[in-house]
C-alpha cells in the first residue's frame, strides 16, 4: 500500500531524530498535518504565530544543539517566519524549515498567496529548494537536515499541497550522514609563540567556547588569564571563579582589561568588540565570517578543540604571573562584592541593578536563563553572577521579542530544568501573544519583564547623538492583568523591599508565571 509524501516525511524525520515541529496549520500544509496526527512519535506544538513558532525551533535548537523544526503554509505564513531564521542565520542555529506552496501547476502565476520563496529564504538560509517530484523527497530532506547540522544553519524546503498528497510505493530511509570536523585555516605556531611573550593575558569567550569549555578552562588555568564571558557564554563558568572579572558592554568595562598585554578571543563576542582596545589580539574561532576583523587579531579558524589543545600543548613551558593573578583575583573579589551590595538598593522605581542582582540569589542553579533584547539585557551582561545556569541570547540578530518563544522551545526541550526569561515590556509586547502557547502545552516559564514605559536604549542613544527623543515611549497594558487572561499566573511589583520575596514565590510555581518589575530610567555608562 503506498503512502503520501507527507506521511514519509514524518516517518523520516522521526527516523533522523526529530521529535518536536512547532507551527500553524494552513491550506497548503494540511496533508503534512494530517500526517501528524495519526502518529505520535512527533509531537507538534501549534503556536500562537508563525513567528513564535519559529523563535521557539530556533530555541530548543540553540540548547540541544540539534535542528529545530518549524512549520508554516505558503505566502504570509512563510513570511511570518523570517524573523525567527534569520536570527538561527546569523547565529549559527541549525533548523528545518518547512513551508507549504501552491499547487504545481498555479506555480509562478498570479494565484491566491503564491510568492517565489527560495528569493525570500536565500538570504537568510543555507539552503533553500522547492521540492518537485515526490520520489525526491527523501533525499531532499536529507541534503537540507545534513547541511543544517553540519554548517550550523537553517535549511528550508517548501513544498506544493499537491506533492505533499502525492503517494511513494517503495523508498527507504537511510541514516544521515555525520559531519566531519573543519580542517585548521591559519598558524597555531604563531599564537603560541604571541601568548608566550604575554604576562597579563586576559580571555573573552564567546558562545563558541561553551562546547570546548573544559578546554578553554585548563588554557585559563595554565596561564594565569582573567577572562570575561561574552554576552553570548554568559553561564560558561560559575561565577565564583577567581579569574572572572565581570562582563563588557555598556553598563560595565572592567578596569583590568586595559591593564592586559594580549587579547585572545575564543569564539566571536560581537557586542564586546567596540570596547576592546587596540592591543595584541588572538582569535580562535569556528568560521572565517565570525573574525572581528577590525581589531586585526592572528587567528586560527575550524576545529576549535583541536586549536585549543594545540595552543595549550605549545604553552607547555609557559611561566605564568603571579602578580597579574593576584590582580586578578583582587578585581573579582571587587567586582562580586559590588553586585551583591546592589540587591541592598531601595530606589524606587525599582533600580535594574538590584533585580538583577536579587536574581543572582533567586535562580536556580541548574536554570535556563533566556534574554531578549533591550536596555535590560546590559543590566544583566554587568550584573549576572552565574552558578551552573545556560544562557541563551541572540547574539548577532538581536530581534526584539525573542525572549519568550526562545524560553518554551528550551523548555520543551529540557522539562526537568527551569527556564527563566527576562524581557523588557518592549520586546515582550511583541510576542506576548505566546503565553498562551506557555499554558496550552504546560510549559512552567518564569517570565521577568524590565517595565519602565520606555524604549530606553533608543531614547539614551538619541539623547547621546542630540536628538529629540521622539516615538521612544511604550504604551503597555497591565501585563499581570493580561497574563491572567491568558492562564498564566500575573504578578507586579514596585517596591523593592517586595521584589526578592516575589522573586522567590515566581521561582517556587509549578506553572507559567509572570513578574511584571517597575523599573527605573537607569542609563548605562558606556552607552
Amino acid at each position: 500500500m503506498s503512502e503520501t509524501v507527507a506521511q514519509v516525511m514524518v516517518k523520516a524525520l522521526h527516523y533522523w531524530g526529530i521529535k518536536n515541529i512547532y507551527g500553524v496549520s494552513g491550506d497548503a500544509i494540511l496533508p503534512f498535518m494530517d500526517a501528524l496526527g495519526r502518529q505520535d512519535n512527533i509531537k507538534f506544538y501549534s503556536t500562537a504565530t508563525e513567528q513564535g513558532a519559529a523563535f521557539m525551533a530556533c530555541g530548543e535548537a540553540r540548547i540541544t544543539g540539534n535542528p529545530g523544526v518549524c512549520l508554516a503554509t505558503e505566502g504570509p505564513g512563510a513570511l511570518n517566519l523570517l524573523n525567527g531564521v534569520a536570527d538561527a542565520y546569523r547565529d549559527g542555529v541549525p533548523m528545518l524549515v518547512i513551508t507549504g506552496q501552491v499547487k504545481t501547476a498555479k506555480i509562478a502565476t498570479n494565484a491566491k498567496q503564491y510568492f517565489n520563496q527560495q528569493h525570500l529564504f536565500a538570504p537568510i538560509t543555507g539552503f533553500t529548494t522547492l521540492l518537485t517530484r515526490p520520489e525526491s523527497v527523501i533525499e531532499t530532506l536529507k541534503i537540507a537536515l545534513e547541511k543544517a547540522i553540519g554548517d550550523n544553519t537553517p535549511c528550508h524546503v517548501s513544498i506544493p499541497q499537491d506533492i505533499l498528497l502525492s503517494p511513494i510505493n517503495t523508498y527507504q530511509i537511510p541514516p544521515l550522514n555525520t559531519p566531519c570536523p573543519p580542517a585548521l585555516s591559519g598558524n597555531v605556531d604563531d599564537v603560541v609563540n604571541l601568548l608566550l611573550s604575554s604576562r597579563n593575558p586576559l580571555i573573552i569567550a564567546g558562545k563558541a567556547a561553551i562546547p570546548v569549555k573544559e578546554k578553554v578552562y585548563h588554557l585559563v588555568r595554565h596561564m594565569g588569564a582573567a577572562v570575561i564571558p561574552g554576552q553570548g557564554a554568559r553561564g560558561i563558568f560559575s561565577g565564583l571563579e577567581d579569574f572572572l572579572v565581570g562582563g563588557l558592554g555598556e553598563c560595565h568595562i572592567p578596569p583590568i582589561l586595559n591593564q592586559a598585554d594580549c587579547i585572545l578571543l575564543i569564539g566571536s563576542s560581537p557586542y564586546e568588540y567596540k570596547f576592546v582596545p587596540k592591543k595584541t589580539v588572538i582569535q580562535v574561532d569556528t568560521r572565517p565570517q565570525n573574525l572581528a576583523h577590525q581589531l586585526n587579531p592572528l587567528s586560527v579558524t575550524g576545529n576549535m578543540a583541536l586549536a585549543l589543545d594545540l595552543i595549550t600543548e605549545g604553552l607547555k613551558k609557559y611561566k605564568c604571573s603571579a602578580s597579574w593573578q593576584e590582580k586578578v583575583k583582587r578585581h573579582h573579589q571587587e567586582f562580586n562584592a559590588m553586585i551583591k551590595a546592589e540587591a541592598n538598593l531601595l530606589d524606587k522605581p525599582i533600580s535594574a541593578r538590584k533585580v538583577i542582582s536579587i536574581l543572582n540569589e533567586t535562580i536556580p542553579e541548574d536554570a535556563i536563563v533566556v534574554i531578549d533584547s533591550g536596555e535590560f539585557m546590559h543590566w544583566f551582561d554587568r550584573g549576572f553572577i552565574p552558578k551552573r545556569q545556560t544562557v541563551i541570547i541572540s547574539d548577532y540578530w538581536r530581534c526584539m521579542g525573542c525572549g519568550l518563544p526562545f524560553g518554551l522551545g528550551a523548555q520543551v526541550a529540557h522539562s526537568e530544568k527551569k527556564v527563566v526569561i527576562l524581557a523588557g515590556e518592549g520586546g515582550f509586547m511583541m510576542t506576548m501573544q505566546e503565553m498562551l502557547t506557555a499554558t496550552r502545552y504546560a510549559l512552567p516559564v518564569v517570565i521577568v519583564v524590565f517595565n519602565n514605559g520606555r524604549y530606553l536604549l533608543e531614547e539614551h542613544r538619541m539623547q547621546k547623538a542630540g536628538m529629540v527623543s521622539f516615538g521612544v515611549d511604550v504604551y503597555a497594558p497591565h501585563f499581570f492583568v493580561l497574563a491572567e487572561a491568558c492562564g498564566v499566573k500575573g504578578l507586579r511589583v514596585e517596591d523593592p523591599g517586595e521584589l526578592r520575596g516575589l522573586l522567590n514565590q515566581a521561582m517556587s510555581y509549578s506553572s507559567t508565571v509572570l513578574v511584571d518589575v517597575i523599573v527605573k530610567d537607569e542609563k548605562p555608562a558606556f552607552i
